[in-house]
């Protein structure tokens, strides 16, 4: 009895439509996505969507023949049920995929590279060319529970003290502690922290002499059950990449050189 009822649950689930069916007849991708500028933006007073994301994303659909109909908000807690509570084919924002997030659902290939780097007041020395001194308890990291800085906080520095703030918690607001004096340093996407510098000039600083702590591929995320979606997603991401489009795409949104890192090109001209 209970072989049969493996069996019969098997059956089920094999003759389920899946989502990619779903999008070939309708032609429409049904999107979440979490406003995280550059990555994704939408303007608050007309809803137009904007980002790099985004407008990766439009190029990728024209090639599929896709409408993208954005159906939901979503949020860094929130996105993975986005997807498996079979709501929305596609989260678009400019995510990274982790190993606890890659046993739950699957990634394209990366559009672009974020760099994290590790910044402190201005006139502060202590860590430049020694980021190990960071690991003191009488250093504050400023952090955001769940989120990557406090994932680097406590897998780098463990014998810092942590001064924590919940998810909801906008990511410059850690480089706001810096400068406040709640905390001695933060770790930051190097956009984030442009784009900070830019409204706060001469306040807060890269610490010197010393590598990212952390490289991160910003990709889309899609179920574990649509293998066929994932490869539709990545030919097209590809074929934008290969058109020089995806490039263009991200450098204009570049305010600063160098805060974004370009995918690397799968070949070699001959000299």
């Amino acid at each position: 009895m209970v072989l049969a009822g493996c069996d019969g649950s098997k059956s089920a689930n094999t003759n389920k439509p899946s989502a990619y069916d779903r999008i070939l007849q309708t032609k429409t991708l049904r999107v979440a996505y979490i406003t995280y500028p550059p990555s994704f933006i939408k303007d608050p007073n007309t809803g137009k969507y904007s980002g790099i994301m985004n407008d990766v994303l439009q190029e990728m659909a024209k090639r599929l023949d896709f409408k993208v109909e954005y159906v939901e908000e979503t949020a860094w807690g929130a996105m993975i049920e986005s997807i498996n509570s079979v709501r929305v084919d596609l989260v678009c924002t400019g995510l990274w995929p982790t190993a606890g997030r890659g046993k739950l659902v699957d990634f394209t290939d990366p559009v672009y590279f974020s760099p994290i780097r590790t910044y402190v007041r201005v006139g502060t020395t202590s860590f430049d060319g020694n980021l190990s001194a960071i690991n003191s308890k009488g250093v504050k990291i400023a952090a955001i529970d769940g989120e990557m800085t406090s994932i680097i906080a406590q897998s780098d520095y463990p014998n810092a003290t942590v001064q924590s703030y919940p998810q909801n918690t906008d990511i410059a607001q850690m480089l706001q502690e810096v400068q406040d004096g709640k905390a001695e340093v933060t770790f930051v996407e190097s956009a984030v922290a442009a784009d900070f510098s830019q409204k706060h000039p001469g306040v807060i600083t890269e610490v010197k002499n010393v590598n990212p702590v952390r490289v991160f591929p910003n990709v889309m995320m899609v179920s574990k059950s649509e293998p066929k979606l994932l490869s539709a997603l990545n030919a097209a991401m590809n074929e934008v990449a290969d058109a020089g489009v995806m490039d263009r795409i991200v450098l204009s949104y570049s305010k600063t050189p160098g805060v974004f890192l370009l995918r690397a090109k799968p070949y070699r001209l001959e000299p």
